[in-house]
């Protein structure tokens, strides 16, 4: 995480990462959303044990927080665009509703307010652990369709003080934002890019990426509307691969809505096109995916969500809800669950002894939200990885239907 700063706002006549201080004569070369939103160039030196104890502070398991921490230095800027377009005003969206004292519930909304509860629970994870973080409306209330911060777009970020005062700003221009307009993701998407550009030679030195999340309920239109067309999509998957190949970069779709085509659209381009793209669904529908991909050991909690919604480098993550792991990968992921320690001994290789070692840490574990159950369980299904690491012979099921080779819930 970034190490704390002064708190100051840049100077209008901010320099370019790796340039120098900027001049008078160089100032009109720099676009006016970059004079206000600063380099993308941030300090990562921070000590890597305070990162991971940081992290567990927050509720992580060891494993979890040493790869938070890691992906943490390779990122220098997370974006969300913010899809605000009219057909997000649909009364079909859900958030989690999990507060002291009462029952865990997911209450219906539009998807917009869906959209608005996503980006205000990632400005407060990313300012919790210093990643840089910009969120971006797609249609911008600003004449002429500039972008202009604190009024179409805002940036959380703690070397530049009054990280509250940045969220409070966030959450008072979406609850104030009122659903209208086309989905010109293509358009926002190309200046984004041009945006970044200048300084991606510099971020990719470093050894860092740029992470977009683009949350939609639709396809790709023109600035003006008018439906959807083959060129539009085309042009929207040209634009993602064009980024992916000027920049550093990792995306990832955040789909608020469960039409087929529009699904499927996003779905063919994550498996037809060359590009690093993740796409995700809100948290009972990826949780019940993973379930049906065969990954049932898992109790897929709000926080792997969140960590797959932001964007994480770990591809394994990213199969959870494509296939079936191979028990390498099911190992993997465990241990990153059943690590509470950073000192914690390793993990048996042997699959049985590697079975009975996460079943005798599990009672001391903390419990994880099932977004399906609505309960408090333990992250593995003991009985759910036996069945998926180790031969089956007579193994019952947590299901209970079978003894045997196969099950017909699966």
């Amino acid at each position: 995480p970034a190490a704390e700063a002064p708190a100051a706002q840049p100077s209008p006549a901010v320099a370019l990462a790796g340039t120098g201080p900027a001049s008078a004569s160089a100032t009109p070369q720099v676009s006016p959303l970059r004079q206000l939103l600063g380099s993308l160039e941030r300090d990562t030196a921070a000590p890597e044990g305070l990162g991971v104890e940081r992290l567990m502070q927050l509720g992580l398991p060891a494993g979890l927080a040493k790869l938070v921490s890691d992906e943490d230095r390779k990122i220098a800027l997370r974006v969300f665009l913010l899809d605000n377009s009219g057909s997000t005003a649909h009364p079909d969206g859900k958030v989690l509703i999990d507060e002291v004292g009462q029952q865990p519930r997911f209450q219906r909304c539009t998807r917009w307010e869906e959209i608005t509860h996503m980006a205000l629970e990632h400005a407060r994870w990313n300012a919790s652990i210093g990643t840089p973080v910009e969120f971006v409306l797609l249609n911008p209330p600003a004449a002429g369709g500039a972008l202009e911060e604190g009024l179409d777009c805002i940036r959380i970020d703690a070397s530049r003080g009054d990280v509250e005062g940045s969220i409070m700003q966030l959450e008072k221009l979406l609850r104030s934002t009122v659903p209208r307009g086309a989905t010109p993701l293509t358009d926002r998407i190309r200046k984004i890019r041009e945006r970044i550009l200048p300084e991606g030679r510099d971020v990719a030195r470093r050894g860092q990426k740029v992470v977009l999340v683009i949350a939609t309920d639709g396809l790709p239109t023109g600035p003006r509307g008018g439906g959807s067309s083959d060129a539009e999509m085309v042009a929207f998957g040209q634009e993602l691969r064009r980024m992916s190949s000027e920049l550093p970069i990792h995306q990832v779709v955040r789909l608020c809505t469960n039409e087929s085509a529009i699904v499927d659209f996003y779905g063919s381009i994550d498996e037809e096109m060359e590009v690093d793209l993740e796409v995700i669904d809100d948290m009972q529908g990826e949780a019940s995916e993973i379930r049906r991909a065969g990954n049932r050991w898992l109790v897929y909690s709000p926080i792997i969500h969140k960590l797959r919604e932001g964007g994480t480098f770990l591809k394994v993550l990213d199969l959870l809800d494509e296939r079936k792991l191979e028990p390498m990968e099911v190992c993997l992921v465990s241990s990153l669950l059943v690590r509470q320690r950073p000192d914690d001994r390793p993990l048996p290789s042997e699959p049985e002894a590697f079975c009975a070692e996460v079943r005798e840490r599990l009672p001391a574990l903390p419990r994880v939200l099932c977004p399906l159950r609505l309960r408090m369980l333990p992250p593995v299904d003991p009985d759910e990885l036996e069945w998926s690491l180790l031969p089956k012979l007579k193994l019952r099921r947590t299901c209970g239907e079978c003894e045997v080779n196969y099950c017909r819930v699966m």
